[in-house]
């Protein structure tokens, strides 16, 4: 999660300042089931009252995780709305605002100043907006693991619903106790038949995305010889050009190509690859049919 409050301790005031107050970041929770938040834009506000605010023209990053739901229509509504909203708001209190949406929600203020207000949002906005990837410093991020496998969770929780508790892994991984020791295996997923993982290869380092594959194989494997499943599955979030440069995909795709093949041949092993978390959900749950 971005910090906030660290970024809120780097500002200091330039030479001459046009605008001083408080910046608060508009945050949207897609799912309320699901505690992930984002931020899509920045709001500001002198002496205590709504003053200006800037959204995100687009939210890609919503579309990797929420493709079906938040199309450039649907976000385009959902800005338009919010807006509205705030405009409507200019002038009252930052502290006693309510969206209409009980999704989206403003950050306590933090100070800046700055030479007018239009330079405090440009500045904000480009540091704390978490849904837009603008610059190849934003790209180079990925999608790293955790925020992968909450992305998968939360669509399957609505394709199993009661299921999902029995056949979803706590997020530390599968707990095995042999003797008195606890051991954790990288397992997302398992029904006593068939036992997967969640493993983003989105990310700017090779080596990472090795990491993530190899660490779930290696555990699905001995879970497979300990607890004797059936079959094991692996669900890979491949990297596109839209998040990472094309060296870090081109990388991926040359490694992957030679391991996907191996797992492929092999009949026991389950395999699933997207480049989003929903259709990696989707793959996920024909796994997990109920018989």
């Amino acid at each position: 999660m971005i910090n906030l409050k660290n970024i809120a301790n780097q500002e200091r005031a330039p030479a001459s300042t046009g605008f001083e107050g408080h910046w608060h970041a508009i945050e949207f929770q897609p799912d309320l089931s699901v505690p992930q938040r984002f931020v899509i834009g920045v709001a500001l506000s002198t002496r205590g009252k709504l003053s200006h605010h800037r959204l995100a023209a687009e939210a890609p990053k919503l579309k990797c995780f929420y493709e079906s739901r938040f199309t450039p229509t649907v976000w385009k509504w959902l800005r338009d709305e919010l807006s509205t909203e705030l405009d409507r708001a200019r002038n009252s209190s930052a502290k006693a605002f309510v969206s209409t949406s009980p999704q989206i929600t403003l950050s306590p203020g933090q100070y800046v100043s700055a030479i007018d207000a239009d330079s405090a949002l440009g500045r904000t906005f480009e540091r704390v907006v978490t849904v837009v990837q603008k610059d190849k410093k934003l790209r180079l991020q990925g999608i790293n693991q955790a925020d992968l496998r909450l992305a998968v969770a939360r669509n399957l929780k609505l394709a199993w619903k009661n299921r999902y508790e029995q056949i979803a892994m706590p997020e530390g991984g599968m707990p095995l106790k042999d003797h008195d020791q606890l051991h954790l295996f990288d397992v997302s997923f398992d029904d006593h038949i068939t036992a997967a993982s969640v493993v983003s290869g989105c990310n700017a380092g090779l080596e990472t995305s090795r990491l993530n594959v190899m660490t779930a194989w290696t555990d699905l494997q001995a879970l497979a010889q300990i607890r004797k499943r059936d079959q094991i599955g692996i669900a890979v979030l491949v990297p596109t050009l839209d998040l990472l440069p094309a060296p870090a995909v081109q990388a991926w795709n040359t490694w992957w190509s030679d391991f996907s093949y191996k797992l492929r041949e092999s009949s026991s092993v389950l395999l699933a690859e997207d480049t989003n978390a929903e259709g990696l959900a989707l793959q996920i749950s024909h796994w997990y049919d109920e018989k």
